[in-house]
């Protein structure tokens, strides 16, 4: 009975995590098209556009076009100095924030602005670890993931000499976690190279 408890707690888990990315996206989008609405119905209007979907094409037209506007801001400098000020005084309160824009970002196959290199730390045989920062003592801070959830895991501080480098990505990292190990031994041999 507590077996069949814990695949159920499980596959719940893993279904709620699975859709509410996908719920949330939707929710925003609707949000975003009943606001463009009213702009939308007169751009519709002005254009002869008078169908029951036409609104509705402007309406995501114009939110393509808010998102491709944004994203170009973000690139210049008062856009990077304003997601810089919001990710340095605001994003910082969320554990893993940083780890996790970062892989999102790799997945996506978005440039990244700071890349957290893969290495291995010898903690009880070597772990794997991301590369934060390199103190001026000579020391290092890297973030020791646990797995499965690759979110959670140890801030360590190791001389640099201590750590080993890695040919893993930080995505085979993610996924290599999430399968706890497993199908890992083309990485493995690929790392030992």
């Amino acid at each position: 009975m507590k077996n069949l408890l814990s695949i159920f707690s499980i596959t719940f888990k893993g279904g709620l995590f699975f859709l509410l990315p996908i719920i949330l996206v939707v929710v925003l989008f609707q949000k975003a098209i009943h606001l463009l609405q009213p702009i939308s119905h007169f751009i519709g209007n002005a254009l002869g556009l008078n169908r029951v979907m036409a609104p509705y094409l402007v309406a995501i037209f114009t939110l393509i076009l808010i998102c491709l506007i944004a994203g170009y801001i973000s690139k210049l400098g008062i856009g990077k100095a304003m997601i810089n000020w919001i990710e340095n005084n605001i994003l910082t309160l969320f554990p893993g924030y940083k780890l996790m824009k970062s892989t999102f970002e790799n997945t996506a196959g978005i440039e990244m602005e700071k890349d957290f290199p893969v290495v291995m730390v010898p903690i009880d045989g070597w772990m794997l670890a991301f590369l934060v920062e390199e103190l001026d003592s000579g020391e290092v801070v890297v973030f020791v993931p646990s797995a499965p959830n690759s979110w959670e895991g140890s801030l360590v501080i190791f001389d640099k000499s201590q750590i080993k480098p890695s040919a893993l990505s930080q995505k085979e990292v993610q996924k290599l976690l999430r399968q706890l190990g497993t199908d890992s031994k083309e990485l493995w041999e690929r790392n030992r190279k």
